[in-house]
């Protein structure tokens, strides 16, 4: 069971993209972020997304097209993991934004 971070993110589990994943945060990321950045493996909790996920993923993409922003696969697979899991992803990626106009219950912060 993933256990809730304390303080920042209304209450949330916060998950780490690789953008912080580099910079040495540690906690909970996706294997996305294990695939993007490996030695992160050593020190981060990993999820694994379902099949519920990768429908949401499709559901996302489908709406990023639509308006003629689309997205990097693993950017929107994140996305699809937190949103089904009402988790914040914290990241330096900018993309998330785009993912945010077509997906409301999408939670995100963007660290500077």
């Amino acid at each position: 069971m993933v256990q809730k971070n304390k303080g920042k993110g209304k209450g949330k589990s916060k998950v780490i993209d690789a953008s912080l994943l580099i910079e040495g945060e540690v906690g909970l990321t996706t294997i996305f972020g294990i695939v993007e950045f490996p030695p992160a493996s050593r020190y981060c909790k990993v999820i694994y997304p379902t099949s519920q996920d990768f429908k949401k993923a499709i559901d996302i993409a489908w709406k990023l097209r639509k308006i003629g922003k689309p997205v990097g696969a693993v950017d929107i697979l994140n996305a699809s993991i937190c949103v089904n899991r009402n988790f914040l992803l914290a990241t330096k990626d900018s993309d998330y934004e785009n993912i945010k106009l077509v997906e409301p219950k999408f939670n995100f912060k963007l660290v500077k």
